[in-house]
């Protein structure tokens, strides 16, 4: 009797054990499933647009760089397979699809500068309609909103693929988890009238963003945007000639000097991308692929002359 009740105690037992197996599997394969493509956001970053962004929390990086002056303009990541509403979705400039063709998404975006490239589908609002609505309640052209759902659908209907090739990118370099640094706090000053500060929690071991000295939250669920890495990569940032609109050309192919914050601690590191079909990677000072904390990336894409402080 003994030697039953222990064999249906062990029987059981490696019941329970392949059940937490499979619950854990099922997760992970649907956070970041082999079959999903990436999605590439343009999200508007102007004071008017800030405060009615949503979706930024829930992105895998996020890249900032500088529009017309003196704005700044957001591309958001989205690998992972939740749902998601992000927005307000605005125009591309060429440096962005550039970018985004890294990571061979679907490119969200309405209008502007985008480049042709196989990498990309492109998902235009232009032409494309049908994935996006506008917010009726927010006015201007700065209403425009889709869901991550919605755009896969849409991109799956219309006999969209692409091969996703992510073996060399900055998720697959996230295996830390280091804390404990004396790093507190991180100030980009992107031009006069406009500056971000990261501060640095180190119970969550995350940084939290400021624009402007205020916090920078989701509209929709007032979250304080916060992020485990941040990487200030300097790159020449020059007016076009003759461009009476103010666009710029940010030159992000080459090498160049970046410095990387984690945990509270500093690296100072050489991006390099060596072609347009290159993966942008991060050295460290011996030369090895730098990796980065477990969480979030937002990577700020600046100018060599803007000025950073960190404390």
């Amino acid at each position: 009797m003994n030697k039953e009740l222990l064999s249906k105690s062990n029987f059981n037992r490696l019941v329970l054990i392949f059940f937490i197996i499979f619950i854990s599997f099922f997760i992970h394969s649907n956070i970041y499933a082999d079959n999903i493509i990436p999605l590439a956001v343009i999200i508007g970053n102007s004071p008017d647009e800030v405060v009615h962004q949503t979706g930024l929390g829930k992105a895998d990086i996020i890249y900032e760089i500088s529009v017309e002056y003196p704005f700044t303009r957001l591309m958001a990541i989205f690998v992972n397979n939740g749902l998601t509403i992000a927005g307000p979705i605005r125009s591309s400039r060429y440096y962005f699809s550039r970018l985004a063709a890294e990571w061979y998404p679907i490119f969200a975006h309405c209008g502007g500068q985008s480049l042709k490239d196989e990498r990309i589908i492109n998902l235009d609002q232009m032409h494309y309609p049908s994935p996006y609505w506008r917010d009726k309640k927010i006015g201007g052209w700065i209403n425009l909103f889709s869901d991550t759902k919605n755009l896969r659908e849409k991109s799956r209907k219309l006999g969209f693929t692409n091969k996703i090739n992510l073996k060399d990118s900055l998720l697959n370099l996230r295996t830390l988890n280091v804390s404990g640094g004396k790093i507190s706090k991180i100030t980009v000053k992107y031009n006069q009238k406009y500056s971000i500060y990261y501060e640095y929690e180190p119970n969550s071991n995350t940084y939290l963003r400021y624009i402007n000295s205020k916090p920078h939250q989701d509209s929709k669920t007032l979250e304080h945007l916060a992020t485990s890495n941040i990487i200030i990569q300097y790159v020449p940032i020059e007016k076009i000639p003759g461009d009476k609109e103010g666009r710029l050309e940010v030159n992000i192919i080459g090498e160049g000097i970046a410095k990387i914050f984690y945990g509270g601690h500093y690296f100072i590191t050489k991006w390099v991308k060596k072609s347009i079909n290159q993966p942008t990677l991060y050295y460290d000072g011996q030369g090895n692929i730098l990796n980065l904390n477990q969480g979030e990336i937002w990577i700020q894409i600046v100018s060599n002359e803007t000025k950073v402080w960190f404390k």
